[in-house]
């Protein structure tokens, strides 16, 4: 046999209108198409399908029996192709997404925010990794994008954008307390015999604070190592020591009088939140356009106003990226 399911497909809404023009006008074809695949069908099945009167299609017995398993496989089909539009639309479509910690707090849970109270029904399913294990997430083709607050050199087909700036002030816990007397500000050096907090040595913050400190003459070595962001604020507020911390993970904790800030003389570089993806990945109409949403927000301007155009190699903070809208 020849028939392929287009021709299933034509006896099915035959079958169900009853009618040789109704069924074309569901399949957006010509109705003698239509006369001329259930000719065809009939031919290769070798028996009638359907009984023509003035009242329209009838199914024959042998028709009826074909019907059952047709539009029962039609069912499945058609159901295949609902879920699989809803699944790449904007309707029930799926976000995957790979981010740190200072990424989900200083950007992204605000912007998923926005973004749902436009597109209610697009699901968002999120790890949370370290930045190089966010970049190689992409890499695999285990999520859409990833949003990571360390500048680091990625190598095509993955491109970057930079989403905002953040900065990182330093806090500590009321033991310290006589920091907050006297001067406004204080230098590293007057800070560099306290406790200090930071994250383990391989992460790419660690690396961004001894660059900080060594450029300021001094060395970093902290008292205590964290795995996580997160963890820095509630060893701050036990006492533990003092820590640099990006200030929206801080708010509350400064308000309450838990923690307060202390001023640094040397002042500590911004940083960027960044958007990682694979430009031959193929995404979702959803990520699509949660790309689109973010570009449109995001904070490009301050490259912009340097000159900046789409497709340099920008340089900051020892790395280099290109420079994509």
């Amino acid at each position: 046999m020849n028939s392929n399911f287009e021709y299933y497909k034509i006896f099915y809404y035959v079958a169900k209108y009853e009618n040789l023009t109704k069924a074309a006008t569901a399949l957006k074809t010509s109705q003698p198409a239509v006369t001329r695949t259930i000719h065809k069908l009939e031919g290769e099945l070798g028996c009638r399908l359907f009984t023509r009167s003035k009242t329209g299609m009838k199914l024959t017995p042998e028709g009826r029996t074909f019907y059952g398993y047709v539009a029962a496989g039609c069912a499945q089909f058609f159901k295949g192709e609902n879920d699989l539009s809803n699944l790449i639309s904007l309707e029930n479509g799926t976000i995957y997404i790979s981010a740190t910690e200072t990424a989900l707090h200083c950007y992204l849970f605000q912007a998923m925010e926005e973004f749902n109270s436009l597109y209610p029904n697009v699901r968002f399913k999120i790890l949370n990794n370290s930045t190089t294990e966010s970049v190689n997430a992409v890499k695999e083709g285990k999520v859409d994008l990833a949003f990571v607050s360390a500048n680091l050199q990625v190598a095509k087909p993955l491109r970057m954008k930079i989403l905002r700036k953040y900065r990182d002030i330093l806090i500590a816990g009321m033991r310290f307390e006589e920091l907050k007397a006297g001067k406004e500000e204080l230098s590293l050096k007057e800070l560099v015999s306290y406790p200090w907090i930071s994250l383990t040595a391989e992460t790419i913050t660690r690396r961004f604070l001894n660059e900080y400190f060594e450029k300021n003459g001094l060395t970093f070595a902290p008292d205590m190592e964290l795995a996580t962001t997160d963890m820095i604020l509630p060893a701050v507020r036990h006492n533990l020591g003092l820590g640099f911390i990006p200030a929206e993970f801080a708010d509350a904790e400064l308000k309450s009088g838990q923690v307060f800030e202390i001023k640094v003389k040397e002042k500590l570089p911004e940083r960027n939140i960044i958007l990682i993806y694979d430009m031959e990945y193929p995404q979702s109409i959803a990520a699509k356009e949660f790309q689109k949403f973010l570009k449109e927000g995001g904070i490009l301007e301050e490259l912009e106003k340097a000159g900046i155009q789409e497709g340099d190699t920008v340089r900051m903070y020892g790395f280099d990226f290109d420079y994509y809208k």
